[in-house]
């Protein structure tokens, strides 16, 4: 015959799962009670192409100059690289500009000025 335990309870890893479906019917119970929103609304957290009309017209018509510069290029990498193509210059000789440049090209990014007016500067210095 076989030994009786004196234990009777769950086990940790029972008592861990019922506590974790406990939970998770306890959520599901609360986000269907959750009102439900609209699908066009206005939230940063919505693309801007599911605003409602009036909103992304008054968004695209209040962006400045700063906010399309930052959009189309978000860091130094993407804008140095549209210079690049602009300027028409092999890549080699450049880079090899660029470097000696390095500080004059960091601030005009910070000053978002636009890929022309950086290639009419750099030809200026020397960059063909």
């Amino acid at each position: 015959m076989g030994r009786k335990s004196a234990h009777t309870g769950e086990s940790p890893k029972d008592r861990s799962i019922n506590i974790m479906d406990k939970f998770i019917s306890k959520n599901a119970k609360h986000d269907a009670n959750r009102p439900k929103l609209p699908a066009r609304r206005k939230d940063p957290n919505i693309p801007i192409d599911l605003w409602p009309l009036k909103d992304q017209i008054e968004y695209w018509d209040s962006r400045t100059s700063a906010d399309r510069f930052d959009e189309k290029y978000p860091i130094y990498s993407y804008w140095i690289d549209e210079v690049q193509k602009q300027s028409g210059v092999h890549s080699s000789f450049f880079l090899s500009y660029s470097i000696k440049l390095k500080p004059m090209l960091l601030e005009m990014f910070e000053k978002k000025t636009p890929v022309k007016e950086t290639v009419r500067e750099l030809r200026k210095h020397g960059v063909y």
